[in-house]
């Protein structure tokens, strides 16, 4: 099999593979990740809301997850349950992580590795159960996977052969892209300046060292750079907020405000961060020693330096990012320890016949000639195979401990269903797989009264899941729409019937209708009167009152 059918067969094994695992957890099961379903429905209000545009997409998360969505979207009058139960998320995630599954395939054929080696390694790390998890939950993990992994492997390639085509495809695509998916990734557009350019500076004697240096790193980072400049400012034009993932009501500075979660000890998150990453990929150090080890004063040892500085760089930014307190413990945040450590295992063995250069740069370190790697060449490759393999029940297990997967760990209710163990842990794996049941029985209610449009006005704090399952967004007045105020500040006026209540505690501080009238979930702040109480059977979701707004009294 050719090199490019070879690749094309696994991105569509791995794209049948983890849209098949999303269809079954969420359309059948409906295990649906919050932050997976929001994204779906700020993709659906750009098209389905009462005031469609594409600022609706909203500024808090960085918008390519949920601008991907928008064509499966147009699917939604058709077949609801792509939107509700949040399935153009999985195949948005699907098609990405299949992406990156080439990516790390690639990086093996690049370097004319055995077949069976590169497949091993390949496998190994397409199966891993996080990959199968965040290639099918609708999440940023895995475009922010494949992006990163196609920068790093097209920066191994120019570290070898100095090619220009190599920095403007790493840093004026990929990494532009992967900083429109995930904030992490500034930490690694810096990492790649330093890098390319310290390398760029050593080779370019005996001048023009600094003007070489200094264009490719703006080649590798400007469009990074001119990306995060560019967001911040459309944010701040729309918004008023540059940076709202940080700043706003929304933010993640706020929720953990909201929640009253405790910060960590700075040593404390450092060490949590550890566990992590040890979890996902227990022997990432070995694998890295013996690859330096191998590389040590050969003419391309570089190439070591692109995984652990790029894909190190989005580790050292969630770790330091979580023991100074700014974000959750969430075992997903180090999911990229995965790729580093499979594309560690790329580098650690004796390389075949490198693919040819395009274009070979003047700076190119020497060629070094090899011979394909003989049938008798396995006892150099099958050490390091087995030592990567072990990353897969490690993960496995880990995905399985509360402390450290939150969000991972209910899966046993899917996975092991048993109705009769009354045991707290399985209860609340139980209550975590039931999340948004209750949130589509609301949506299904609201659709059976068959309101006209502008009729129910809600935060998308918690309300995103209700407009999400809704057979008619229109109906809902959310914050994205340009009257969103102007219909809260009189309700009756602006012809809203209803109004979706939420606790005024913990998230729901920050809540819209709360902050305009904050007796509302209590007492219905004398503009409505309580029609419906829902209580949550989902964990961490709130008990829901549908108050129905008080006529405007007549006078004579």
């Amino acid at each position: 099999m050719t090199r490019r059918r070879l690749l094309v067969a696994l991105f569509f094994a791995a794209l049948v593979l983890y849209g098949a695992v999303g269809y079954w957890l969420q359309v059948r099961h409906g295990f649906i990740l919050g932050d997976a379903l929001s994204r779906v429905m700020a993709a659906q209000s750009v098209l389905f809301s009462r005031d469609p545009h594409l600022a609706a997409i909203g500024f808090i998360f960085t918008p390519l997850t949920a601008m991907v969505q928008i064509p499966f979207l147009t699917l939604s009058p058709i077949w609801p349950e792509i939107a509700e139960r949040a399935f153009s998320g999985t195949l948005m995630s699907a098609l990405f992580m299949a992406g990156a599954v080439v990516q790390i395939a690639g990086m093996g054929l690049d370097r004319g590795l055995p077949r069976c080696y590169t497949l091993a390694i390949t496998a190994a790390f397409a199966l891993n159960p996080m990959i199968v998890f965040y290639g099918a939950n609708g999440m940023s993990e895995a475009p922010f996977i494949f992006f990163m992994s196609w920068a790093v492997r097209r920066l191994i390639m120019w570290m070898v052969d100095d090619d220009v085509h190599h920095l403007v495809t790493a840093g004026g695509i990929a990494m532009g892209l992967a900083y429109l998916t995930r904030y992490d990734a500034v930490a690694c557009i810096a990492a790649a300046g330093v890098l390319v350019g310290v390398t760029t500076y050593r080779r370019a004697t005996p001048s023009p060292r600094i003007r070489r240096a200094l264009l490719d790193v703006l080649l590798v980072s400007g469009p990074g750079l001119a990306t995060f400049l560019g967001w911040a400012a459309i944010s701040w034009l729309i918004t008023g907020e540059a940076f709202a993932q940080f700043t706003s009501q929304y933010g993640n500075t706020a929720i953990l405000e909201q929640s009253g979660a405790s910060a960590p000890s700075f040593g404390g998150g450092l060490l949590f961060a550890l566990a992590c990453i040890t979890l996902l990929a227990p022997t990432l150090v070995p694998i890295a020693m013996w690859g330096v080890a191998r590389r040590w004063d050969t003419p391309n040892w570089q190439v070591m330096l692109v995984p652990l500085g790029i894909y190190g760089a989005a580790l050292a930014f969630q770790a330091y990012s979580y023991a100074s307190g700014s974000t959750f413990p969430f075992l997903r945040f180090y999911i990229i320890a995965i790729p580093l450590t499979a594309c560690l295992a790329m580098l650690a063995v004796p390389d075949g016949v490198l693919v040819e250069a395009r274009r070979r740069g003047r700076y190119a370190p020497p060629r070094v000639e090899t011979q394909p790697p003989g049938r008798r060449a396995w006892p150099a490759y099958a050490p390091v195979a087995l030592l990567f393999a072990v990353t897969v029940p490690v993960t496995a297990w880990g995905m399985g401990m509360p402390r450290y997967a939150p969000q991972e760990y209910a899966l046993g209710a899917v996975l092991s269903p048993d109705p009769d163990n009354v045991t707290e842990r399985k209860a609340l794996e139980h209550r975590i797989a039931a999340t948004f049941s209750t949130e589509r029985t609301i949506a299904d209610y609201l659709d059976s009264l068959d309101l006209p449009d502008s009729s129910v006005i809600t935060d998308t704090v918690y309300g995103f899941a209700v407009v999400a399952a809704s057979e008619d967004p229109n109906m809902f007045v959310i914050p994205s729409d340009d009257d969103f105020t102007e219909r809260l500040n009189d309700p009756a006026a602006g012809g809203i019937r209803y109004l979706l209540a939420v606790p005024n505690e913990g998230r729901g501080v920050s809540d819209a209708l709360n902050l305009r009238y904050p007796t509302l979930y209590e007492t219905g702040a004398d503009i409505a009167t309580l029609e419906l109480e829902i209580p949550n059977d989902g964990d961490s979701q709130p008990d829901w009152r549908l108050y129905r707004v008080n006529e405007p009294a007549v006078t004579d």
